[in-house]
């Protein structure tokens, strides 16, 4: 219904007002991380194509795509560079995975000021954050509105909890010595910051009414275990998908990705490796090598290779055989999205699940980055990108994911949501017609 058509009348107005579903203003705050950010833009573009206004918080690089998506840049002071701190791993004694959080927590105090100074005069009808962004969780409560957990991860809940899943994984352990610790830095953070008991401590299931995970339910262990607060709408690619900043080779040669992601990529002797195992190949290599690796350390690019810091994913993906990842989940997502077969060369823990997750459903093969050799890479490629059954598999679980519904069906819960919640809000508020 639109609230401008001539044939409205006042109690239309007022029956379309009371159900919530006027425009809304959505408070989306992010740590500075592509991995966070990016998940959550195409929810961003669907909010605001049907007529809801968004703000988006979160650091200086990434607000371009912020307001490319339609949102509302607003900067926060993030001293939150996590490439810097665990550009190679949280290491043996968890002594980086300590940094990074206390780092964040550090930063978070900086930024909250600035958050409830922002929104204090520009009062949202909710916060929409993850976990790692929960300052977001502290804006919230700070100006007394609904949070909305947003997780680009695996869920927890009182059945699965990811911390407990990973043991055993690489990182696992490290993250486990530093957790007490930083759970007492947040619990001091909350105290200082007059929090009440709604505040998200990282690491638990969210507190929020509405939890919009984007992933599917069949991705999700114990998936069958979390209730209807839980919204799993699996990934959408947005407007990301029709870049135009990369084209397919003119000659057909059939193309391979290859990426770290954005965070754990200092891994010269890695890509040094791919250039030894594709180079003169027939495929047609796009090689992401992050910001911290000297292209010139790699040594003779081969001429069947594009190298770069970074390369728009979703369109090289679009016309990719195969895909070297380290499988962060968005980029494990937005591979199955477009039935992409996996090559699995986790980094961390967290990485390490999803690739398990990925191979279990049959779309491609996990490697251990240990012991890896550029004959083992060359061969698992080609076999993962030739197998019929893998194939088969990934077209499967895309048709999966894209009836999911994406954005479309994360705006509609949040719709919903925030309408339920007027609704309760409005029938409280209003006397009985037998009052006096």
């Amino acid at each position: 219904m639109c609230l401008s058509s001539p044939g409205d009348d006042h109690d239309k107005v007022a029956e379309y007002n009371y159900l919530g579903r006027m425009s809304k203003h959505l408070a989306f705050v992010s740590v500075p991380a592509y991995g966070h950010v990016n998940p959550t833009l195409p929810l961003v573009e669907e909010l605001v194509a049907r007529g809801h206004r968004v703000s988006y918080a979160t650091g200086s690089e990434l607000l371009p795509a912020v307001r490319e998506a339609g949102a509302t840049p607003v900067e926060l002071p993030w001293d939150f560079d996590v490439s810097k701190i665990v550009g190679r791993g949280f290491g043996a004694d968890g002594s980086r995975a300590a940094a990074m959080m206390t780092k964040l927590i550090e930063s978070s105090r900086v930024c909250l000021p600035v958050l409830v100074e922002h929104f204090g005069d520009d009062r949202p009808d909710a916060v929409c954050h993850d976990g790692m962004s929960f300052v977001g969780s502290a804006l919230a409560d700070k100006i007394d509105v609904p949070a909305v957990a947003l997780i680009p991860s695996f869920a927890s809940n009182k059945h699965f909890d990811l911390r407990s899943k990973m043991r055993g994984s690489a990182g696992a352990d490290a993250a486990s010595a530093v957790l007490a610790e930083v759970q007492a830095a947040l619990k001091a953070f909350a105290a200082d910051n007059g929090l009440s008991e709604r505040f998200a401590v990282f690491g638990q299931e969210p507190t929020a009414g509405l939890k919009v995970a984007f992933i599917p339910r069949s991705f999700q262990f114990a998936g069958e275990t979390f209730d209807d607060t839980f919204r799993f709408i699996g990934p959408s690619l947005g407007s990301r998908a029709h870049s135009d900043e990369w084209s397919p080779p003119a000659d057909g040669s059939p193309v391979l990705f290859i990426s770290l992601g954005t965070v754990f990529n200092d891994r010269p002797e890695f890509f040094a490796m791919c250039v030894e195992a594709f180079g003169g190949s027939p495929w047609h290599v796009v090689m992401s090598i992050g910001a911290a690796v000297d292209p010139a350390s790699l040594g003779a690019i081969p001429s069947n290779f594009e190298v770069g810091s970074r390369f728009p994913q979703p369109a090289v993906l679009g016309h990719a055989r195969a895909f070297v990842s380290h499988t962060g989940m968005n980029s494990t997502m937005e591979a199955l999205y477009q039935a992409v077969p996996l090559i699995a060369v986790p980094q961390m823990g967290e990485q390490v699940l999803n690739a398990e997750r990925a191979e279990e459903l049959g779309c491609g093969r996990k490697l251990d980055p240990e012991t890896l050799t550029a004959d083992l890479l060359r061969d698992t490629v080609s076999q993962v990108a030739d197998d019929e059954t893998i194939r088969a598999n990934l077209a499967r679980v895309s048709r999966e994911l894209r009836a999911c519904g994406g954005a479309t069906e994360g705006a509609e819960a949040i719709e919903a949501y925030l309408g339920e919640l007027t609704a309760t809000s409005n029938t409280v508020s209003r006397p009985s017609s037998s009052s006096h």
